[in-house]
C-alpha cells in the first residue's frame, strides 16, 4: 500500500513537471528569436552576470573589503588557474555524485546572498531611511542566501528535471531547423529529456560529473605542461609524423584531441567508481 502511494505520488510529481516544463519552453519559445544565438551568447551572458555579481561583493557592506582582497589574490595567482581547475575537475570525475548535494548548497548561498544584494537598493528606494543602518543589506542577503541554500536542498530534482528539458529543447535548435513543426519536435524533446532526468538523476549526474570532469582535469592539466607537452607532441618527430598523417586523413588528431580521448577514458573511470561506491545513495 504505501508504495502504490509512493509511485502515484511520483507519478503525479513526474506528470505536474512535465505541464510545467511545456509552459517553461513555450514561454521561452515565444520570446526567443533564435535559440542558436540564445546558446552561442550563453557564456558571455553568464560571465556578465558573474562579472556584476563580483561587483556587487566588492561593494558590499561589511565583507566588501574582504571580498575584494579574495578576488585579487585569485587574480595574482591567474598563472595557476590551469592546475586548480584541473585538480577540481578530477575530483569531480571520481566524486561527483557524492559532492552534488553540498555544490548546489553552495551555489544556492552565494546565488541568493548575491540576489539579496541587487535587491537590496530597490528596497532602499522604497524606504529611504534603511540607508542610514548598513547593516540591513547584510542581513537582507543573508536571508536570501539561506533562502537559495534550502531551495536547492529541497527542490534540487525540479531544478535538474528543468534544466536538462531546457538543454534538451535549446540544442535540439540545430537540428530540427529546416522542419515544419520544428518547435513542437523540440518542445517533446525536452518534455521527453526532463522525463528522463526524473527517472535517471542519478545517472545523469553521474555521467555529466564523470566524463565532463575526466575531460576537463586532462586539458588542464596537460594544457601549460610545456616541459613534458613540448617534448612529446611537438618535438617528437614521430608523433609530429603521426598528426600530420592523421591531419591529411581528416581525422583532425591532434594534442588537444588526445587529451579530449585520454580525458573521456578517465572520465568513464570516474563514472565506473562512482556508480560503484554510491550503489545505495539515491539523489
Amino acid at each position: 500500500m504505501k508504495l502504490a502511494t509512493q509511485n502515484r505520488r511520483s507519478a503525479f510529481v513526474l506528470i505536474l513537471l512535465a505541464v510545467l516544463l511545456l509552459f517553461t519552453v513555450v514561454g521561452f519559445a515565444a520570446g526567443e528569436a533564435d535559440a542558436a544565438e540564445a546558446a552561442k551568447n550563453g557564456v558571455a551572458m553568464i560571465r556578465g552576470y558573474i562579472d556584476k555579481g563580483i561587483e556587487k561583493l566588492e561593494g558590499a557592506n561589511y565583507i566588501g573589503a574582504a571580498c575584494k582582497s579574495a578576488f585579487d589574490g585569485l587574480g595574482n595567482i591567474k598563472g595557476y588557474w590551469w592546475i586548480i581547475i584541473g585538480v577540481i575537475a578530477l575530483i569531480e570525475c571520481f566524486f561527483g555524485y557524492r559532492l552534488f548535494r553540498i555544490e548546489l548548497a553552495l551555489i544556492g548561498f552565494v546565488g541568493g546572498f548575491v540576489g539579496g544584494l541587487f535587491l537590496y537598493p530597490v528596497l532602499e528606494n522604497l524606504i529611504p531611511s534603511m540607508a542610514n543602518v548598513p547593516v540591513v543589506q547584510t542581513i537582507i542577503a543573508a536571508i536570501l542566501g539561506i533562502a537559495g541554500l534550502l531551495l536547492t536542498q529541497f527542490f534540487f530534482k525540479a531544478a535538474v528535471v528543468i534544466a536538462v528539458g531546457y538543454a534538451g529543447y535549446l540544442f535540439s535548435a540545430p537540428y530540427l531547423a529546416s522542419y515544419n513543426n520544428a518547435l513542437l519536435f523540440r518542445i517533446l524533446i525536452a518534455v521527453g529529456a526532463a522525463i528522463l532526468a526524473f527517472l535517471l538523476l542519478k545517472v545523469i549526474i553521474v555521467l555529466i560529473t564523470g566524463l565532463f570532469g575526466g575531460m576537463l582535469a586532462i586539458v588542464q592539466l596537460t594544457s601549460l605542461i610545456a616541459a613534458i607537452q613540448k617534448p612529446l607532441l611537438e618535438d617528437n618527430a614521430l608523433v609530429a609524423r603521426i598528426f600530420d598523417v592523421t591531419s591529411k586523413l581528416g581525422l583532425g588528431l591532434n594534442a588537444l584531441t588526445v587529451a579530449l580521448i585520454i580525458g573521456a577514458v578517465v572520465g568513464l573511470l570516474g563514472v565506473v567508481f562512482q556508480f560503484a561506491n554510491t550503489a545505495r545513495r539515491r539523489a
